[in-house]
C-alpha cells in the first residue's frame, strides 16, 4: 500500500492540507509501508563536496563520495566533522545540503515521491518547486515535513526554519498525539517544540542564508 503525503500548494487550503498530515501520521504509526522501495531507479547527484562524506546501502561498506558521483535510493549517507555535501534532487527537488554530523537516508526517489529521512544532524534546501502530482515529504524522529517549494532548514530534533516558500508539518511529541503546522514564508518563520511556528530573528536568517551560500568543490 502506498500512502502519498499530500501537501497543498496552495497555503489557503489549511484544513484540507492538516486533514491529510494526521492520516498520515496516524497511519505510519500503525506500520504503514510508505512506497515500494524495490521498485527504485533513481539518484541524487553529488554536486560539490567538502570535508568527507561516504553513503552506505544494505550494511554493506562504506563508499566514499565525490563531486560528480551519484547515489542511488535506498542509500544512507554521512557526514563527517567540518564537512557537507551538496546532493541534487532535480529541478523539482532542487539541491539539498548536508550539513556536518548528519545522517541522511535516501528512502525513495521517483517522479511521483521522493522520501528522504533526517536521523541525524540538519539540512538545508533550495530550489524546490514540487508540482502538484508530487510528493517531497522528509521524516525526522518526531515528525514528518512536507515541502512544497522554498528555501529552508531542517533539523533532526525538529527545528525548522523557512526563508521562503511553503510547508507543511506533522509534529508528534513524545507520548502525544500528531499536531499539524503550516508555514509560509516571506516573511521568514521558524518552527520550534516548544514554540510552534514563528516570526525567525534576523540573526536566525542570516545563519541559514550563510549555510545555504557557497558552492562546494
Amino acid at each position: 500500500m502506498v500512502v502519498k503525503f499530500l501537501v497543498c500548494s496552495r497555503i489557503h487550503m489549511k484544513t484540507t492540507c492538516h486533514s491529510k498530515l494526521l492520516f498520515l501520521i496516524s497511519l505510519c504509526l500503525l506500520g504503514v509501508a510508505l512506497g515500494n522501495l524495490n521498485a527504485q531507479v533513481a539518484r541524487a547527484d553529488v554536486q560539490g563536496l567538502t570535508g568527507e562524506a561516504t553513503y552506505t546501502i544494505a550494511g554493506a561498506a562504506a563508499i566514499a563520495l565525490r563531486a560528480g558521483a551519484s547515489v542511488p535510493a535506498g542509500a544512507i549517507v554521512t557526514t563527517g566533522r567540518s564537512s557537507a555535501v551538496d546532493l541534487y534532487f532535480g529541478p523539482e527537488i532542487g539541491t539539498v545540503r548536508l550539513t556536518q554530523n548528519t545522517i541522511l537516508s535516501l528512502e525513495k526517489l521517483d517522479r511521483a515521491q521522493t522520501s528522504l529521512t533526517l536521523l541525524e544532524g540538519s539540512i538545508v534546501g533550495w530550489g524546490a518547486k514540487v508540482p502538484a502530482n508530487t510528493d517531497y515529504q522528509v521524516k525526522l524522529p518526531n515528525g514528518i515535513v512536507g515541502i512544497v517549494e522554498g528555501k529552508y532548514r531542517l533539523d533532526a530534533r525538529s527545528y525548522l526554519v523557512l526563508l521562503n516558500g511553503a510547508m507543511a508539518f506533522a509534529y508528534v511529541a513524545p507520548g502525544a498525539p500528531p499536531t499539524p503546522y503550516t508555514l509560509k514564508a516571506p516573511p521568514a518563520v521558524y518552527f520550534s517544540p516548544i514554540e510552534g511556528v514563528k516570526p525567525a530573528p534576523a540573526p536566525l536568517q542570516r545563519e541559514v542564508e550563510l549555510q545555504c551560500k557557497g558552492k562546494l568543490r
